[in-house]
């Protein structure tokens, strides 16, 4: 896919320091950490969040500012044994301390003993605080087929032909 032109270069630095702390961080955390981290509540992942400006828009609906932890804590645990990778990954810094990202995420494993693969639309933006990078909004999605009203759990829909309601 062909990169953004937004890009500066003044701030490859930041985009790298992005990459390295909150995605090549959350593959670490959530491949190896995050089934032994579930009764803790996944205390690991909270480092990658700022609860208070976080809001999220994902498969299971819109979690309002201020309410990402109530989210967090029904969620994550039981998604916690499970595995993921990205491809199409690209991070765009706005400023030195404020980026957004765009991928496809490919999430597998176990969700309450029920196994599960699925494949999904990822954007993100992150702010830089205190030296750290964190996520204040993410929105997860699938594409829809609109003529049967059905999510593509795999992101193989053609969107030249999944547009048309007949």
């Amino acid at each position: 896919m062909p990169k953004n032109k937004d890009h500066n270069p003044e701030w490859k630095v930041e985009e790298q320091e992005i990459l390295d702390q909150l995605y090549k961080g959350w593959l670490q955390y959530w491949n190896h950490e995050s089934v032994n981290d579930a009764v803790n509540g996944m205390a690991g992942a909270r480092r990658f969040y700022d609860f208070d400006q976080m809001l999220s828009y994902d498969m299971f609906g819109n979690t309002p500012r201020g309410h990402f932890g109530e989210h967090f804590d029904a969620i994550f645990p039981y998604w916690g044994d499970g595995q993921m990778d990205f491809k199409d990954i690209e991070i765009t810094c706005l400023s030195k301390d404020s980026a957004f990202s765009t991928m496809i995420q490919h999430t597998w494993g176990t969700a309450g003993g029920t196994p599960f693969d699925t494949t999904f639309r990822r954007t993100g933006i992150a702010k830089k605080r205190n030296g750290k990078w964190k996520w204040i909004h993410e929105h997860l999605s699938y594409p829809a087929d609109m003529k049967t009203g059905k999510a593509d759990f795999t992101c193989g829909l053609d969107p030249t032909k999944a547009f048309k309601l007949q």
